[in-house]
């Protein structure tokens, strides 16, 4: 390794350069692009009606653990089908397609 050393009189500022143009931001390049959260969370977010149907659903799944009972879905012969069952996974009755779909008409009396 080589060290130059010079005598602080020696040395001289460079000329001083005029700075240019400012550099015009490239809109294609996609580094460092900013994003607005709030817009995007908006754009993703599921429209009013399916966030109410998930929300009517959860009720009725957690109305239907209070009474203990469950909901099973097979799969026979290429064919769906769905089943209510007891905590301890015991069968209670088959599920009709409509059942399954207004999950409401499952709960007991009572659970409402």
């Amino acid at each position: 390794m080589h060290i130059q050393a010079s005598r602080i009189g020696d040395v001289r500022p460079s000329a001083s350069v005029t700075p240019g143009p400012a550099p015009v931001p490239d809109r294609t390049c996609r580094f460092a692009r900013v994003y607005d959260l709030t817009a995007e969370r908006e754009r993703r977010t599921p429209p009013a009606e399916v966030l109410d149907a998930l929300a009517d659903a959860a009720l009725v799944c957690s109305r239907l653990d209070e009474a203990g009972l469950r909901v099973r879905f097979d799969i026979v012969a290429n064919r769906v089908s769905a089943s209510l069952r007891d905590a301890e996974g015991s069968f209670v009755r088959t599920l009709s397609l409509a059942e399954t779909m207004d999950a409401a008409s499952l709960l007991p009396p009572d659970a409402a």
